[in-house]
């Protein structure tokens, strides 16, 4: 049995939502250290949904493939509320003004997609 390109979009998007859980979740090493990561990681999490919405078609894919995803970004945004409290807004790093550019980039690609999902929902 071969995978069509549908059902391999929707692996990874169970790939990356179970990566996302995961880093949302831990609080040590791999895990989000800052409340400006967890608002970077959570929109790209949700471009990425948005992406394959419109890049996939849903109807050759199996629903369990969907909806494992949901809930594995569902558990994520759990357990980041849980750890908000805790979380400083930006933690130190050697490489601040990198990380910031990357962000400004990552970000501005996340308004492109949800603008063109926008109005292709609109048209």
């Amino acid at each position: 049995m071969s995978l069509s390109p549908s059902s391999l979009l929707a692996f990874v998007l169970v790939i990356f939502s179970a990566l996302y859980a995961l880093r949302a979740g831990k609080p040590k090493r791999f895990g989000i250290a800052d409340r400006i990561g967890a608002i970077a990681e959570s929109t790209g999490l949700l471009a990425l949904f948005t992406v394959l919405h419109f890049a996939t078609g849903w109807a050759g894919v199996p629903v369990v493939l969907w909806v494992v995803s949901v809930v594995l970004a569902a558990g994520g945004v759990a357990g980041l509320v849980l750890r908000v409290p805790t979380l400083p807004w930006l933690h130190e790093r050697r490489r601040l003004g990198l990380r910031i550019a990357r962000l400004a980039i990552s970000g501005l690609f996340c308004v492109v997609v949800f603008v063109l999902g926008a109005i292709s929902a609109w048209g």
